[in-house]
């Protein structure tokens, strides 16, 4: 099954796949326009991301040749590689990760312990 781009607005792109060549009567209630097919999700998330007014991107598999060479893509690679199952855990513990080690999470201001203590002046009374 190919994979698409469904453009919605001006800089929204939608992936999505089908099993068969996408039509204004089969998609034109959701997408303005539809780009592909591309091989994979790793071609069709590099146009999306690359492939705006990109000299280099002429066609799917300028893309997908691209997105394979673009180090920026390994993730994107990795996850392909995965069943839906193992996808799924993988995008729950990164946002597990991601709230855990949140800079939101620490204290704002300097942690009572943290601050020198000032010594006590002796009153003269």
């Amino acid at each position: 099954m190919a994979f698409y781009l469904g453009k919605r607005g001006q800089d929204d792109l939608i992936l999505f796949r089908s099993p068969t060549i996408p039509t204004k009567e089969t998609h034109g209630h959701l997408y303005t326009a539809v780009i592909g097919p591309f091989r994979s999700r790793v071609g069709a998330s590099y146009f999306a991301r690359y492939g705006r007014n990109n000299p280099h991107i002429r066609t799917a598999d300028d893309a997908e040749r691209l997105a394979r060479a673009d180090p920026l893509m390994e993730q994107t690679i990795v996850e392909e590689s995965m069943t839906d199952g193992e996808l799924t855990i993988a995008l729950e513990c990164d946002m597990q990760d991601k709230n855990e080690y949140s800079p939101k999470s620490l204290p704002a201001g300097p942690i009572p312990w943290q601050e020198p203590s000032k010594p006590k002046e002796k009153s003269h009374a």
